[in-house]
């Protein structure tokens, strides 16, 4: 647990970055970032910017990405016509699947792009088991789907139900509850950090307390197995199955970084 290096300097220069939103490592351990402001995929190598992936105009501002490959990407989509993209090693649209799953006929007069607003999700993809994981920021929806074979695992809907929304001003205005904010697909479960706080009582209280103290754990299938309760916030974690741990970010300590064991499942 030592410093190595830092990366992701803020400012518009090189091996600068706009905005980091998300990060992942390819199966030989190179880091890629996301630069959302910058629709930019960079690989970084021994602390410099190794490539740049200029993404496809066609793409609505993308906020999160995980790896299908050593040359493949998959983001979501925000037009709301489709649920994900297959990306190439150019930044170009392979193929577009899916839809957003709802069960609804959406707000009266709500647009395609702010239902995709409402249901922005978190994602996360392991080759291993070819299973794709997406879990929404808004309500409680966790969705599997098998990449490989282009089919649908299965969608989960908690007790929150669907992303709960205002259309105003063509944008998705969130009135219900704040949902996921990471998840990782391991190869025994898959694990999702759990905040469950409605945007009312955030107001209500002011609490500027990021994070949620739950990480929902499914099978790979799709369904709700476990709810682990932390005695902290975190947003952000990865899972160490091997040898049952969790490592977490507390992003409201001077002292972020959190080690939890997983309990017998």
């Amino acid at each position: 647990m030592e410093h190595i290096n830092s990366y992701g300097k803020l400012g518009k220069g090189p091996n600068e970055f706009l905005d980091s939103e998300n990060i992942c490592f390819d199966q030989q351990k190179q880091l890629w970032v996301l630069d959302a402001n910058r629709q930019k995929l960079v690989q970084i190598k021994q602390g410099i910017i190794h490539t740049e992936i200029d993404l496809n105009d066609k793409l609505i501002r993308t906020l999160d990405f995980t790896l299908y490959d050593d040359s493949t990407f998959l983001v979501p989509d925000y037009s709301g016509q489709f649920r994900y993209h297959i990306i190439d090693s150019k930044g170009n649209i392979i193929e577009s699947r899916q839809k957003i799953p709802t069960e609804k006929n959406g707000n009266e007069g709500a647009s395609y792009i702010a239902l995709a607003q409402a249901w922005r999700p978190f994602m996360d993809y392991n080759p291993k088991n070819g299973i794709l994981a997406m879990a929404t920021q808004l309500g409680e929806v966790m969705e599997l789907y098998d990449v490989p074979h282009d089919t649908v695992i299965h969608i989960f809907k908690g007790a929150a139900g669907e992303p709960k929304y205002l259309y105003r001003g063509g944008f998705a205005i969130p009135n219900g509850i704040m949902g996921y904010s990471d998840i990782h697909v391991g190869n025994q479960y898959i694990y999702a950090v759990f905040w469950g706080r409605t945007f009312e009582d955030i107001r209500q209280n002011g609490d500027k307390v990021e994070g949620g103290k739950s990480i929902h754990v499914f099978d790979l299938r799709g369904h709700l197995i476990a709810s682990l309760q932390l005695d902290r916030h975190i947003t952000g974690f990865n899972i160490d199955e091997t040898h049952h741990k969790i490592i977490a970010l507390d992003a409201n300590s001077d002292q972020p970084l959190i080690e939890f064991s997983i309990p017998a499942l």
